[in-house]
C-alpha cells in the first residue's frame, strides 16, 4: 500500500463509490424493467414505468461519471479494458441506448402492438445490462487474461470466454437481486393492482437471490485454487480483518428477508441497497490495489497505472465542487417525487 500515492488511493475509492452509486440507484429502475412482464395491462405498465420516470435519467449519470473518471484518472486501464472487451462493451452500449429509446417512444402511439414491442425492448435491454455488468463483476473476481504489456487477450477470451461459471452465477445473482430491488421500489411507489401483483413476486425474487448468492459463495470457495490471480487469493488472505466486508453480505440479505416477512418494505429496500453495495465492495476491496486483476497476478492492471498527479489533483478539485451539486439534485428530485405514482397527460 505504501507504494501508491494518496491521490491514487482516493481515486480508487471514488471509482468504487461511483459504481456503487450507479448499481444502487439505477439498479432499482433496471429491476423494474426486468419485472415489467409481470404487468399485462397497459395502465399497469405505465404506472410501473412512471414510478421510475422522474429519476431514471439522473441515476444513469453515475455510470457516465464512473466511465469518465476511469478514462481521466486511469487512461491506460481504460484503453486496455475498452480494446480487450470491445464486443461486450458495444453490446452493453447498445442495450443502454435502446432501453432509453424504448422508454421515451413507447407512448408516442396508442397502438397496443407498438407499446408491447417497445416494452419488450425495454425488458430485454434491462436484463442484458444487468447480466453483462454482473458477468463483468464476476470476471473481475477471478481475473482476466492480461499479457505482460497490459493488454487483455481478446483473441483468447472472446465474448463467450467471459461466461465462466463464477461470472455466470454472478450475473444471474445480479438479475434476481436487482429484480427484487425494483419490486421493492414499486412497493413504495404504487398502489392498487400494481402493488398487489408486485407483492406476489417478492418471495420468489428473494428466494432466487438467496439461492444464487449461496451457490456463488460455494463456487468461489471451491474454485479458489484455480484462480490464484483473482480476489479470492489476494487481499482477504493477507488482511483477515477485511473479511468483515463479505461477511456483512449475508447479514444484509437476511435483514432483507426479515423485513419482507414483516412487510416493512422501506427496511427491505434498504436491505437490498446494502446487499448490492456490499457485494460490489467485496470485489473492490478484494482486488485492491488492482483495478483489473489478471489470471497471472504479475500482469494485473493496478492503480499505479494512473494519470499524472496534476491530472488527478485537478479532477479531484472538480469532483469536490461538482459532487455536492449532484447529491443535492438527487435529494431534491427524490423529495419532489416522494409520493405515490399517478398518471397524467405527461406520463409515459
Amino acid at each position: 500500500m505504501n507504494d501508491f500515492s494518496a491521490l491514487q488511493l482516493i481515486w480508487f475509492a471514488l471509482l468504487g463509490v461511483l459504481f456503487i452509486g450507479y448499481a444502487v440507484l439505477d439498479g432499482f429502475d433496471l429491476g423494474v424493467g426486468i419485472v415489467l412482464r409481470a404487468f399485462k395491462e397497459d395502465k399497469e405498465r405505465r404506472l410501473a414505468l412512471n414510478a421510475i420516470g422522474p429519476v431514471w435519467d439522473g441515476n444513469e449519470v453515475w455510470l457516465l461519471t464512473a466511465g469518465g473518471a476511469l478514462f481521466a484518472a486511469f487512461p491506460h486501464i481504460y484503453a486496455s479494458v475498452f480494446s480487450g472487451l470491445y464486443t461486450a462493451l458495444i453490446l452493453l452500449l447498445g442495450a443502454l441506448i435502446f432501453r432509453v429509446v424504448s422508454l421515451e417512444v413507447r407512448s408516442k402511439s396508442e397502438s397496443p402492438l407498438w407499446r408491447k414491442t417497445w416494452d419488450t425492448v425495454f425488458m430485454v435491454c434491462s436484463f442484458l445490462i444487468v447480466l453483462i455488468l454482473g458477468v463483468a463483476l464476476g470476471n473481475l473476481a477471478i481475473g482476466l487474461p492480461i499479457d505482460s504489456a497490459g493488454n487483455i487477450d481478446a483473441g483468447t477470451l472472446g465474448l463467450l470466454g467471459l461466461f465462466k461459471p463464477i461470472p455466470v452465477i454472478t450475473g444471474l445473482l445480479a438479475v434476481f437481486l436487482l429484480s427484487l430491488h425494483g419490486l421493492l421500489f414499486l412497493m413504495l411507489k404504487t398502489d392498487g393492482i400494481v402493488r398487489f401483483k408486485t407483492e406476489l413476486r417478492l418471495p420468489s425474487a428473494f428466494a432466487f437471490s438467496t439461492a444464487f448468492y449461496i451457490v456463488l459463495t460455494a463456487l468461489v470457495a471451491y474454485e479458489t485454487k484455480f484462480f490464484a490471480g483473482g480476489i479470492v487469493a489476494s487481499t482477504y488472505g493477507a488482511n483477515p480483518l477485511l473479511q468483515i466486508v463479505p461477511a456483512l453480505v449475508p447479514v444484509a440479505l437476511l435483514a432483507t428477508g426479515f423485513a419482507l416477512k414483516r412487510r416493512n418494505f422501506k427496511i427491505a429496500f434498504a436491505g437490498t441497497s446494502a446487499t448490492i453495495a456490499l457485494l460490489i465492495a467485496t470485489v473492490g476491496v478484494g482486488m485492491f490495489p488492482n483495478l483489473v486483476p489478471a489470471t497471472e497476478s504479475a500482469n494485473a492492471l493496478t492503480i499505479a497505472d494512473s494519470a499524472s498527479p496534476k491530472t488527478l489533483t485537478a479532477m479531484l478539485i472538480i469532483v469536490g465542487i461538482g459532487l455536492p451539486f449532484v447529491l443535492l439534485y438527487h435529494v431534491l428530485v427524490y423529495r419532489a417525487f416522494r409520493h405515490k405514482t399517478e398518471l397524467d397527460e405527461h406520463s409515459y
